[in-house]
């Protein structure tokens, strides 16, 4: 649980780990503010206390690299 004010941590399109501040919370959900001027209303499940488990919780899937016409084996 986030009180005001306190810092947190969320994943960005499960790329960029981006920090932010609580600035309120409703019926579950934090309206985090971060960078300037931006914000977003996150439910608490995506929000991380450090960074650190923000990325040890990313889940990246590698995609099969194309094969052009030209690639034989």
């Amino acid at each position: 649980m986030y009180k005001v004010g306190d810092t947190c941590y969320f994943i960005e399109s499960n790329i960029h780990v981006i920090e932010g501040v609580v600035r309120s919370c409703k019926g579950g959900m934090y309206i985090v503010k971060y960078g300037e001027g931006k914000g977003i209303r996150l439910p608490e499940r995506r929000l991380y206390g450090t960074r650190e488990e923000a990325i040890a919780s990313m889940t990246r899937v590698q995609k099969e690299k194309y094969k052009g016409p030209y690639d034989y084996e």
